[in-house]
């Protein structure tokens, strides 16, 4: 009986394995245009924009929405606007912030992130990873999956 209920476990484990195995192919290479879930339930944070790094402390975040929106805090101000599918790729914005004004480093560093949010034209996701590309497929932002605080 022991083993039966040993072999049992074994069995769970190995599925468990297999769905997070195809999860994970499943997410590599994702792109919006090709569908576009893995990109909302979840915040992310910018690693890098452009050739930037962000420090993990910086408050930067997006957020897509399930109705096609975007919002995120740029460091500053909080920040929303749309996001939309097109066959090409997507269009992101306009983007609307709040008017707070911040330590000169702090807005640039905003304004640096949310004009490569509207220049994004493509998406790709990759496991934790999301990358934001131009029309010439120039990285524009990298950022890394977190969890959504709840409120």
């Amino acid at each position: 009986m022991k083993a039966f209920i040993g072999f049992l476990f074994f069995l769970l484990f190995l599925a468990g394995f297999f769905l997070v195995f195809i999860q994970g192919k499943h997410m590599a290479g994702q792109n919006l245009s090709g569908g576009g879930a893995g990109l909302t339930g979840v915040r992310w944070r910018p690693v890098y924009v452009g050739a930037e790094a962000i420090p993990a402390d910086a408050g930067l975040y997006a957020q897509f929405e399930l109705d096609g929106g975007i919002k995120g805090h740029g460091g500053c101000n909080n920040f929303f606007g749309s996001l939309e599918k097109k066959e090409s790729g997507v269009t992101v914005g306009p983007l609307g912030n709040t008017r707070m004004a911040c330590p000169e480093p702090i807005m640039d560093r905003e304004t640096a992130f949310l004009g490569a949010l509207q220049n994004t034209t493509g998406f790709e996701v990759n496991r934790d990873r999301l990358t934001c590309l131009d029309d010439d497929r120039k990285l524009l932002v990298e950022l890394v999956a977190e969890a959504v605080p709840t409120e």
